[in-house]
């Protein structure tokens, strides 16, 4: 990520909103050249100075009419991030010591011999190099490595195309307007359970609404920090910025930030797939495991006439805990709702989490659930493996079916009506 004082935002004080700095198609075309020139400075720049790499992707941007010097800042983190300059404080310390008190010993070293002066400069790096046993190239390279200017790249490693430099730059500086947020919501209809999980690796905390219940599921997630509640806070922006990043990668959402401004002024920014950002994560995996996406196809083959399946559509909350049943079966003239859930690789830890889930969430009718709508579980698990859970679940009381591959979804519904 770039540093916030890279960051170039735009606020529009009648609307009140945020737009961050964004590179487009149309009207930047001129950068794509630029951003091929500049993965070539770094891919041909090895052994350079950092100092000297940004001063020539400086040159490269400064051609461009009205690049403001944040954004050339900005490219030069960017590509920063993507290389590796070695640094070793100590060792240069040390380095540096070694060579001063060489030099000291010949004071005044002058460029050519002159009377009393007969030190000669490549003559005393030569017997420095000697006295060291390395190279004088390679000692003055590492002499000031701990100096951030003049650390020299080692490599540069990445893939980056022209356009996704370019890409890149917009999704840092989206991130960069996150700073200065206080709180986020997020509205999704997709992909809750790799929502919660990031917002949980980002160290946010959450409260979780469904806002709809007519057609698909929507949620509502509201992220902010322990401190949120004391006072109006910035401090967990970069977690905001973390968690925009990874969002990138899941469907159906829609962010809405509230961000300080100018005056301490509350600004809003949007945020959607529709922004056509792309982060480098992938798509999460449509399965968590194999036996769940054969438990999906053996639906999807032989469906049963009068329900409807769906991957992932619930979302249950009890405070700060979360659970997203694998799948849902629903059956609308009955008015009954069934969550699935698919045991398939297991370890001890993971069954004893899965039970206590399973206690918590399943024993009590989910305050979410559709009113006057009777709600059951069902746990499908390998056949193989189905003597050992139906002892391990036995305390739970719920319908347990074993799944191959010639199990027929009938059998599910047989089991749930039993």
């Amino acid at each position: 990520m770039i540093r916030s004082e890279h960051s170039i935002v735009h606020y529009d004080f009648q609307r009140m909103i945020v737009r961050p700095d964004r590179l487009r198609r149309g009207t930047d075309a001129d950068y794509l050249p630029a951003a091929k020139q500049m993965l070539r400075i770094y891919r041909d720049g090895i052994g350079d100075p950092r100092q000297v790499l940004h001063s020539r992707i400086e040159t490269c941007l400064s051609r461009l009419s009205g690049c403001p010097p944040r954004r050339i800042a900005a490219f030069c983190k960017l590509l920063d991030d993507q290389s590796e300059f070695p640094s070793n404080r100590n060792a240069a310390l040390h380095l540096r010591r070694q060579v001063f008190d060489f030099a000291a010993d010949r004071h005044p070293i002058v460029e050519h011999r002159e009377g009393i002066f007969d030190h000669e400069l490549q003559q005393v790096r030569s017997d420095l190099a000697n006295a060291i046993g390395r190279p004088w190239p390679e000692i003055e390279a590492d002499l000031f490595c701990d100096v951030l200017e003049l650390q020299r790249l080692k490599s540069f490693e990445s893939q980056w195309t022209p356009p996704q430099l370019l890409s890149a730059y917009n999704v840092a500086q989206t991130q960069a307007a996150l700073y200065r947020a206080t709180r986020v919501r997020i509205d999704a209809t997709d992909d809750f359970k790799t929502i919660v999980r990031h917002a949980k690796l980002a160290g946010l905390m959450h409260r979780i609404d469904r806002v709809s219940s007519a057609g698909q599921p929507r949620y509502r997630f509201i992220f902010d920090g322990p401190q949120s509640t004391l006072r109006q806070s910035t401090r967990y922006g970069v977690r905001f910025a973390a968690l925009a990043a990874k969002l990138l990668a899941c469907r159906g959402w829609h962010l809405t930030a509230e961000i300080l401004g100018p005056r301490k002024q509350r600004f809003r920014m949007e945020l959607s797939p529709a922004d056509g950002l792309t982060g480098a994560l992938s798509t999460p995996d449509a399965f968590d495991s194999s036996l769940e996406a054969e438990v999906d196809a053996a639906w999807q083959k032989a469906p049963v006439d009068g329900w409807t399946w769906q991957r992932e559509s619930q979302l249950l909350v009890r405070g700060q805990s979360v659970m997203t049943p694998d799948f849902s079966l629903h059956h609308s003239a009955r008015n009954l709702l069934v969550y699935v859930e698919v045991i398939g690789f297991w370890t001890p830890e993971y069954l004893e989490e899965k039970c206590r889930r399973l206690k918590e969430f399943a024993v009590a009718t989910p305050a979410d659930s559709r009113p006057a709508e009777t709600t059951k579980w069902l746990l499908i698990v390998s056949k193989q493996q189905e003597r050992d859970l139906r002892q391990r679940f036995a305390e739970l009381s719920l319908p347990i079916v074993g799944f191959d591959k010639q199990t027929k979804p009938q059998s599910w519904i047989d089991a749930i009506d039993e």
